[in-house]
């Protein structure tokens, strides 16, 4: 079975790909079209951009490599950290040999690894590509929404688009701008307006990938934090992966106030400061943006927003 899981990032992936990913038989697969994550991904944004933009039919042999490996169990050693490190220092060679050299050990690896029985995929920079990727391998897509303010409050905590805006693709502002007449913030705009506009622009992008597919699978992050057991628990189920042990075990580790959402295993920071508030430490993401966002931000934020027309999936300040 191959599943894939998308969303804009910081919208709970990383956490609900890790479930899935501890289901009996499932290998993880993260971000391989990343160009921060993987190799292979870094190689390809420098032809198809951070946010490759492919049509169903659309020809891509850089973006083809990324996804045959990445439904075949990517890359076998990529949780080793050496490795990961070696992958890393390829930036460093000259493009023209670097390119081919990664692309040929792609191809290998491909033929060559042994296959798992089921490959979840977790990626936040196919979301302008999902109907390419849905039409050549068939996943289960899982499209995995959050309420944008809590998107918006983690992107300004990491810096995340802070300077520039996307959607100047072309098919991104005719499919999605320019029916809403809708331009790009320039930059002078406020890191609030920008990264407001990058998430609004991306939920968007997704909420009209599963109004095209009604047979994909939506799930809410706010929901999901509110009884993770029971919903993780009737998530696999519908898509048809077997629970284990090794599930209910990572979702307990995850409620404690230390845990870290890592790629692959739990990383508890020593300093971490105890949650005081009310409420699992789940619970409370779901109004994560009321502790990160001043009331000035949050209009803000919730007036760019507005703009995407996005019904039930926009900003819940309640």
């Amino acid at each position: 079975m191959k599943v894939l899981v998308a969303g804009a990032a910081r919208c709970g992936s990383t956490w609900a790909a890790n479930v899935l990913g501890h289901a009996m038989g499932t290998r993880i697969v993260y971000e391989p079209d990343g160009h921060n994550s993987d190799v292979l991904g870094a190689v390809a944004a420098t032809r198809l951009g951070e946010y490759p933009v492919l049509e169903a039919g659309d020809s891509s042999y850089w973006y083809r490599l990324i996804w045959d490996l990445a439904f075949a169990g990517g890359w076998p050693w990529d949780k080793v950290e050496s490795a990961r490190a070696a992958g890393r220092r390829l930036v460093h060679v000259p493009p023209v040999m670097r390119d081919y050299l990664v692309a040929g050990l792609a191809e290998g690896t491909r033929f060559t690894r042994r296959r798992p029985r089921h490959v979840v995929v977790k990626s936040v920079n196919s979301i302008f590509s999902l109907d390419w990727i849905a039409e050549r391998y068939s996943p289960t897509v899982i499209i995995l929404r959050r309420n944008p303010l809590n998107i918006v409050s983690s992107w300004l905590v990491l810096g995340m688009w802070s300077e520039h805006a996307i959607g100047n693709h072309p098919v991104v502002r005719e499919r999605y701008l320019s029916s809403l007449g809708l331009e790009s913030p320039n930059g002078t705009s406020s890191p609030v307006r920008i990264a407001a506009w990058n998430v609004g622009l991306l939920t968007r992008a997704l909420k009209d990938a599963a109004d095209r597919h009604p047979s994909w699978i939506v799930a809410s992050h706010d929901e999901l934090c509110l009884d993770p057991m029971t919903s993780f628990q009737a998530l696999t189920a519908r898509i048809g992966l077997q629970w284990s042990a090794a599930m209910e075990q990572y979702l307990t580790e995850s409620e404690d106030p230390k845990f870290t959402v890592h790629h692959g295993t739990v990383k508890v920071h020593p300093n971490a400061v105890t949650a005081t508030t009310s409420g699992s430490r789940r619970e409370q993401q779901a109004t994560q943006f009321t502790r990160r966002l001043t009331p000035a931000q949050t209009a803000e934020a919730q007036s760019v927003l507005e703009a995407f027309d996005l019904g039930d999936w926009g900003p819940q300040t309640a």
